[in-house]
């Protein structure tokens, strides 16, 4: 033991006087530094091989038998003015799901005759589609949880599924794939990505929801779900009652986390990783439109409680000051040493890309990897203009 020892005390010694000789930085600040890279190296990996390596394994039927035949279930989704583009192609593939019982449900707050006339034609066609409508009201304009109330009380089934009219599925088994969840929870949480097109915006945006949803859904396996996405989500019509329906009604948002961390629990919450439950949304804008849209959504953000804040918060800013530090180390450092943290820098890349490639083949999430590095190597900058944007002018539509 006292021979063990020795040999360590003698390998900091060397590498004391090895820096002392080269004369170019303090030894302590560099020794410091190290530590520094490596602590927050540690950090990082505990994330991506603790929190979020438990996704790619994830299996949502283990001790169920599969012969359960999932319930019946309502699909409910609002559709508001300028839907023409949802009911020629978007509810086609809605009302075309392989699944052996089901009705669509849509709540036409449109104010629209047309799209009123084309929604009573499609029904004439499908008779699993159910209408209902609300009403225009002089300077007034119902709310989206106002709607899906609405359409809620209108649902025929106990199990539902909801989505919304700018997203789409991308497979025929997306119902009967979100369906299933029901068989182990009263809420399903599924996955909603970005529409694949070409350019460099896009892949961004991607990356971006693909990042935020792989916090949600480890949140959730680990049973402390936070959120879903209003694009593919479901629950129950008695869990949703039980708690008097949607909190936070001053708030134009909220319906897919701040409600459903009042009805998710440890064992009640089902999440579906499969590329044929994955649905798309459309993109209509470039890397401004993805701006305003986050800086509107993440107003919630606020409200969550305070060990999901630190968490996410915690992941984000340790990501930063593992970068700073390690380009720091590399500035800075003899030039033999600048091998080490740069050594850190390429084992923490090569887990993150291993991990986000499996994680994206579970969603459907593919030909990332390149843009993935990027998006890595800047979230966190864009995390705190994002922040510092909702602080210097705020978004008065989020407030009713």
């Amino acid at each position: 033991m006292r021979e063990i020892a020795f040999n360590r005390v003698s390998f900091f010694e060397i590498y004391y006087n090895q820096l002392v000789d080269n004369g170019i930085i303090d030894p302590r600040l560099a020794l410091g530094l190290l530590g520094a890279v490596l602590l927050l190296l540690i950090v990082q990996l505990y994330y991506y091989l603790g929190v979020y390596g438990r996704l790619p394994r994830y299996r949502n039927n283990r001790g169920i038998d599969p012969q359960t035949v999932p319930p019946p279930v309502s699909v409910i989704v609002v559709a508001r003015e300028n839907s023409y583009y949802f009911i020629e192609h978007t509810l086609p593939l809605l009302l075309g799901q392989q699944y052996h019982q089901y009705e669509v449900v849509v709540v036409d707050c449109s104010y629209d005759e047309e799209i009123g006339l084309l929604l009573n034609e499609a029904a004439a066609i499908y008779p699993h589609l159910r209408l209902t409508r609300i009403n225009a009201q002089p300077n007034y304009e119902h709310s989206i949880k106002l709607a899906i109330t609405v359409g809620i009380k209108a649902a025929a089934y106990e199990h539902m599924v909801f989505t919304t009219v700018d997203s789409y599925p991308t497979s025929e088994r997306w119902l009967s794939l979100m369906a299933k969840g029901f068989i182990g929870g009263n809420v399903v949480i599924g996955y909603c990505g970005i529409e694949i097109r070409k350019g460099f915006a896009n892949r961004m945006i991607r990356c971006n929801r693909l990042a935020t949803s792989v916090r949600y859904l480890a949140a959730a396996i680990r049973g402390r779900a936070y959120r879903g996405i209003s694009h593919n989500i479901g629950y129950t019509k008695s869990l949703y009652f039980a708690h008097k329906g949607f909190n936070h009604l001053n708030m134009n948002i909220g319906d897919d986390d701040l409600f459903i961390q009042t009805i998710a629990t440890p064992t009640n919450v089902s999440i579906i990783m499969n590329p044929h439950a994955t649905v798309r949304q459309m993109q209509y804008g470039g890397l401004g439109w993805w701006h305003a849209m986050r800086k509107t959504l993440t107003y919630a953000f606020r409200y969550y409680p305070r060990g999901i804040r630190t968490s996410i918060s915690f992941e984000l800013w340790s990501r930063m000051l593992f970068f700073l530090t390690a380009i720091a180390a590399i500035i800075l450092l003899p030039p033999w040493w600048k091998i080490i943290p740069a050594l850190f820098l390429l084992l923490r890349l090569l887990i993150v890309e291993l991990k986000i490639w499996r994680i994206g083949k579970r969603l459907g999430e593919r030909k990332l990897a390149g843009t993935y590095i990027l998006y890595d190597l800047t979230s966190p900058l864009g995390e705190c203009f994002l922040a510092l944007s909702r602080r210097l002018r705020p978004n008065r539509a989020v407030w009713r």
